[in-house]
């Protein structure tokens, strides 16, 4: 598998982490609930359900969020799907 251009390339992700491990994104978009379930579907659609936490943090105006994604990586091409479905999720603003 390669990597999207909106992917980090393959071999910086090898390079910056040991796989398995748990790797973080940050995904920024509107608060609403169909950012919250479009986020929580493309990492569930990765890895199973148990293999990911959610946090989140809304704006102080309460209408941007971030939801903070600890996905439980077994290997880089889990890493480059996610990344691939995240920004398909609409409303999506920013990915860290």
């Amino acid at each position: 598998m390669t990597a999207s251009r909106r992917a980090p390339h393959r071999d910086l992700l090898l390079a910056n982490h040991r796989f398995p491990c748990a790797y973080v994104i940050k995904a920024f978009g509107p608060s609403e609930a169909s950012f919250r379930s479009g986020i929580e579907a493309a990492c569930v659609a990765i890895v199973t359900r148990d293999r990911v936490q959610f946090s989140e943090r809304e704006s102080r105006g309460g209408n941007k969020l971030c939801i903070t994604a600890v996905l439980d990586a077994e290997h880089v091409d889990e890493v480059i799907s996610l990344y691939e479905r995240l920004y398909e999720v609409p409303g999506l603003s920013l990915i860290l």
